[in-house]
């Protein structure tokens, strides 16, 4: 079994979506992480985040999650019916990524490996928001703090957990 990842960014409220979008200004700060951690990985997301026109992915290949049997998909993105089937099919992966949205990231929480989260310090408006964790299951292995102007048009917060007894 590859190691599970999560990888999102939230606000103060755990906003991660409205309408379909992030609720924020573009970040370039937490693109750039983004794209530096999950380089080369396979991605798993649901299809409301495939839908969304400004969606992530890889060229390594990514799962959607839905339960519509006859939902197409384009080219480099495979449909499945479940989560846990997504990582069957990432076994022979070293990492694999989980990218949300709300449902699929609280399907993963429990069998998270290591959750990086990009904290937004402010409060937007969402209909899509990150789930609640348990912190005290986790390390903090990592964090980066970037101020208003610091490639960011906010103060952020990046954040890397590590589940603690990791061993893979």
């Amino acid at each position: 079994m590859p190691i599970i990842s999560l990888i999102a960014a939230m606000s103060k409220n755990r906003a991660i979506g409205l309408h379909n979008a992030l609720p924020w200004k573009p970040i370039p700060a937490d693109w750039d992480n983004l794209k530096k951690v999950t380089n080369g990985k396979k991605m798993i997301m649901g299809r409301k985040s495939y839908d969304n026109p400004h969606r992530i992915w890889s060229d390594a290949g990514n799962y959607i999650i839905t339960r519509q049997p006859d939902y197409e998909a384009e080219e480099g993105f495979e449909v499945v019916s479940s989560l846990e089937e997504a990582l069957e099919k990432c076994a022979d992966q070293k990492e694999v990524f989980v990218l949300g949205g709300e449902e699929i990231f609280r399907l993963a929480i429990p069998m998270a490996d290591k959750i990086y989260l990009t904290l937004v310090h402010a409060f937007f408006e969402g209909d899509t928001f990150f789930p609640t964790f348990d912190e005290n299951d986790f390390d903090t292995i990592e964090r980066k703090e970037f101020k208003i102007g610091e490639n960011t048009p906010y103060d952020i917060s990046i954040l890397t957990y590590q589940r603690k007894g990791f061993d893979k």
